[in-house]
């Protein structure tokens, strides 16, 4: 796609001076003829009768959107974060461009056994995450739209952090022979970091709706990224604050009790039923394996000794 209004730069911000166009970021001159032959070629309504050229870009961002969505939905990450990037190009504080442009980036890195590259693109997930609050238009009016796209992101999310992703493993040699470890932990710390991020863009939305019955679907979603971040900690000794599991249960504890405030029908999830994800089934049946072995060499040597 060529970039808008100025062919050499891709800005848009064109003043007409002695019957040019002059691009006031790199200094290109169009005449009104070139200025609209190169704006017709992109998308959108032209208007070059005054003295700046204006387009626009709605029915653009509209098949962007359409585009984007098609992609997530055939989980084709790559063309996902395409057009969600085309999107933001032109609606910079649009919350759901912002966050599956990222989204979609993040996905591709599952499977990158880089784990350094997999944190750079979980980390412009994690930034895009906390200013999803700073754009979030807390208007009545927007507040039914806000919400279905608010728990779809938070489901995408959930998706995303129970995924199985590639990591590296190890086979270290010692005097009972060797044993295999891996470096998984690092990408369940960047998993909590995202689910803590997400708990704290939410709580600033909270505080933005005068109606505390209406935030009941976002403490709900606190509830379930804190039982996320409790379920990486029942999987494996993690390092630093990660292993804490009391205080991850008395945050869920919390915001039980808060909901059931907001609704006295409310019924806390049993944090045993959380689904386990694929590393976490294949991490308990290798230590039953490793437990069975055990037994069997017990049994083994005591009736060798009888």
């Amino acid at each position: 796609m060529k970039q808008i209004v100025c062919e050499v730069c891709g800005s848009n911000d064109l003043v007409k001076e002695d019957g040019c166009f002059i691009c006031q970021y790199c200094g290109a001159k169009y005449s009104p003829e070139e200025a609209k032959r190169l704006i017709v070629e992109v998308n959108g309504k032209v208007d070059v009768s005054g003295s700046k050229v204006t387009v626009d870009n709605t029915s653009f961002v509209e098949r962007s959107l359409e585009n984007a969505r098609r992609a997530k939905a055939k989980e084709d990450w790559e063309e996902c974060e395409k057009y969600y990037n085309m999107v933001e190009q032109y609606e910079p504080t649009n919350i759901e461009a912002i966050f599956y442009s990222s989204y979609g980036k993040a996905r591709m890195a599952l499977v990158d056994s880089d784990r350094f590259k997999r944190e750079q693109k979980i980390k412009v997930l994690k930034n895009s995450i906390s200013v999803i609050d700073d754009n979030y238009d807390s208007s009545p009016k927007k507040y039914e739209e806000n919400k279905a796209l608010i728990q779809r992101i938070n489901s995408d999310l959930l998706a995303f952090l129970n995924s199985s992703f590639v990591m590296n493993t190890t086979t270290e040699y010692g005097k009972n022979g060797s044993y295999t470890t891996n470096d998984s932990e690092y990408t369940y710390d960047m998993f909590v970091e995202l689910s803590l991020g997400m708990i704290e863009s939410i709580e600033h939305i909270i505080h933005t709706i005068p109606d505390k019955y209406k935030t009941t679907y976002l403490w709900k979603i606190i509830r379930q990224q804190y039982a996320y971040i409790y379920s990486v900690c029942r999987k494996t000794s993690y390092r630093h604050n990660y292993k804490n599991k009391r205080q991850w249960l008395d945050s869920i504890n919390r915001i039980d009790e808060k909901l059931k405030q907001l609704d006295p029908n409310y019924l806390e999830a049993d944090l045993e039923e959380l689904p386990r994800t694929t590393n976490e089934v294949n991490a308990i049946i290798a230590a039953a394996i490793v437990i069975i072995m055990i037994i069997v060499l017990v049994i083994y040597y005591i009736s060798q000794s009888m």
